[in-house]
């Protein structure tokens, strides 16, 4: 591999690093913007329209999934924001984990709201701003959340985690509209349930299809995941020998000092192990040189010029 290309490949991860952070902030914002909305226009309608009070909109999971999609989102923009400062995007798993279990939630209210109550209740399915909280929000939502480049795999683990907020607000109904009844101070049947199935056809009907939805985005993200990977690792050969390996590490290194600072520098570790893994090295040995160009970099930028 000469020289240029792997001046080429290095350029072109550094603007692909870049563009990814501007990306997810992009998809943040209107993460965002779309489910303040959402929370915003369903306590009005339960305000205004309904003539109750605006906390019983919080009855409803496609307020809350809306809400966790609000909380997830800022949980991701410090990190969208540092990384185009760092030109490294990077999510703790625990946030990239709660960003998945936030679009599995609103995915979820996307396919019931389709597949079951707008065939029961359209009025209730696409009625004055339904339209948009049950299809156009967490459809644009679940898009966003594709389209921001987490770097994590999914496992089955995730896709168990995904289901919770479904499982506990089930568990929730069940209690208040099975077990009190709304003419004992619950909850009313607000999806209709009792009127079609039995509730002990109905839960567990309800949390397959949920984890259903949760395993089709998981797999999904893997698989966008996968491809977003095999592309960014293209601009390395499979001709380099392990001496121009370390140097590719001595370089990425270099990138890395500059894009960071002295007391917060970021490791792509991701980058490293696989440079590691095609050519037949280990972690430790690009390590050494990728801490070698990183020092550097960083001693260039302290020197007075």
């Amino acid at each position: 591999m000469n020289t240029e290309n792997k001046t080429h490949g290095r350029e072109y991860l550094t603007v692909l690093l870049r563009r990814r952070s501007i990306i997810a902030l992009c998809c943040e914002i209107l993460i965002l913007a779309l489910s303040f909305y959402s929370i915003i226009e369903s306590v009005n309608m339960t305000f205004i329209n309904l003539n109750e009070n605006a906390f019983v909109s919080f009855t409803y999971f496609t307020l809350i999934s809306n809400t966790l999609a609000a909380l997830s989102t800022a949980f991701v923009l410090p990190f969208a924001v540092e990384g185009i400062r760092k030109k490294r995007f990077v999510l703790p798993k625990w946030v990239a984990a709660a960003h998945f279990v936030a679009a599995v939630s609103i995915a979820y209210v996307m396919v019931f709201v389709l597949a079951f109550i707008s065939w029961a209740s359209p009025a209730d399915a696409f009625g004055g701003p339904n339209t948009v909280t049950h299809v156009i929000c967490p459809f644009l939502i679940v898009i966003s959340f594709f389209q921001i480049e987490n770097g994590h795999i999914f496992t089955w683990k995730d896709r168990l985690l995904g289901i919770v907020p479904f499982g506990i607000y089930t568990a929730v109904y069940y209690i208040e509209v099975v077990l009190i009844g709304e003419s004992n101070g619950g909850w009313p049947d607000l999806y209709h349930v009792q009127e079609h199935l039995p509730a002990a056809v109905a839960i567990p009907v309800s949390l397959i299809l949920c984890f259903g939805v949760s395993t089709a985005v998981a797999l999904i993200s893997n698989r966008i995941t996968k491809r977003r990977n095999e592309k960014t690792f293209l601009n390395w050969s499979g001709d380099l020998d392990p001496v121009e390996v370390r140097i590719e590490a001595f370089a990425i290194g270099r990138m890395a000092g500059q894009c960071s600072e002295a007391n917060n520098v970021q490791i792509p570790y991701d980058i490293l192990l696989y440079l590691a893994k095609r050519y037949g090295l280990s972690p430790e040995d690009l390590m050494k040189p990728f801490v070698k160009g990183l020092m550097t970099e960083l001693k260039d930028r302290e020197s007075p010029s």
